[in-house]
């Protein structure tokens, strides 16, 4: 007898289509929608670290020069990137389940903006200040620069840059009505830069450093950022704004807004007291020379 085809069979196949078809979708809806909300998650976990690691950074450096330790060296590690797989063995494997890993550079440059002092009566004092920064290269989360420079933690998306630590400098009112200026002038040498997304070590030795020879009481100073980039100048405006600001809430009410130079290359804030009082400046000035290294991951 001739055989045929049987219901049976025909619904198993169709059964089996339809449950892969399923399978398809839900890996699909995954990879639209998880994979970038994880790759998400865990890029914004990232950069919360590296604020972290730039703010310890700061606070190391200013217990350096506070505690007056020339030649101890200072080790710092963080993850330029999330750490999460990119690729495959044996070729190109397209991230399905786990989002693909971020990356990121960090670089430090000496020089690249200055710091110019000048207190009446006296030479100009120029000090280069250097700069520690970290690039990211996110997939999933906005790209974010974070900038130590003396003193200062600047934040720079694509929205512009903030100030998310202040500078090393001070503004506020003596008794007798005179205003003192405190400033720590931090100096950072070196030029290396690493991009990838392991682990890096950024080791830093403060150097000695002469004394101030602008110490003194002065009926004004200015204090001006010069640099090439106008960014870096908006961002010492935002900086010099909020020592401005409080030294206003110390009760210094005779300070300009800072100035910004025609170009955007420069900015100055100038520290003028009441007719017939004095500026007391004190400066202690800190050198540091900064050098990138790879870290191990992983010991065999």
């Amino acid at each position: 007898m001739p055989l045929f085809p049987h219901d049976d069979g025909l619904s198993e196949v169709v059964g089996f289509v339809l449950v892969l078809a399923v399978i398809v979708v839900a890996l699909s809806l995954y990879q639209v929608y998880g994979v970038p909300a994880a790759g998400r998650e865990n890029e914004i976990a990232h950069m919360n670290q590296v604020k972290d690691r730039f703010v310890d950074y700061k606070i190391s450096l200013d217990s350096l020069w506070v505690n007056d330790r020339s030649g101890v060296l200072l080790s710092t590690a963080f993850d330029l990137g999330t750490g999460a797989q990119a690729t495959g063995r044996g070729g190109f494997v397209l991230p399905i389940l786990s989002p693909a890993g971020s990356g990121g550079a960090v670089s430090v440059m000496g020089g690249g903006a200055n710091l110019t002092i000048e207190a009446e009566g006296r030479d100009p004092v120029t000090i280069p200040l250097g700069n520690l920064t970290y690039r990211s290269s996110n997939n999933y989360w906005v790209d974010q620069t974070w900038t130590y420079q003396m003193g200062a933690i600047f934040l720079s998306q694509d929205g512009g840059t903030t100030v998310r630590v202040g500078p090393s400098i001070a503004v506020a009112k003596r008794e007798d009505d005179n205003i003192t200026l405190t400033i720590a002038p931090i100096s950072l040498e070196g030029s290396d830069t690493i991009a990838g997304s392991g682990p890096v070590r950024i080791e830093t030795r403060m150097r000695w450093s002469a004394p101030s020879s602008l110490d003194g009481d002065y009926e004004q100073v200015n204090l001006t950022i010069e640099t090439d980039d106008p960014v870096t100048a908006r961002a010492w405006e935002r900086a010099f704004g909020e020592v401005r600001q409080r030294a206003m809430d110390e009760n210094v009410t005779s300070l300009p807004k800072p100035e910004v130079s025609p170009g955007n290359k420069k900015v100055t804030l100038s520290v003028q007291p009441e007719t017939g009082k004095k500026v007391f400046l004190s400066m202690y000035p800190a050198n540091y020379t900064v050098t990138i290294h790879n870290a191990a991951s992983l010991m065999k």
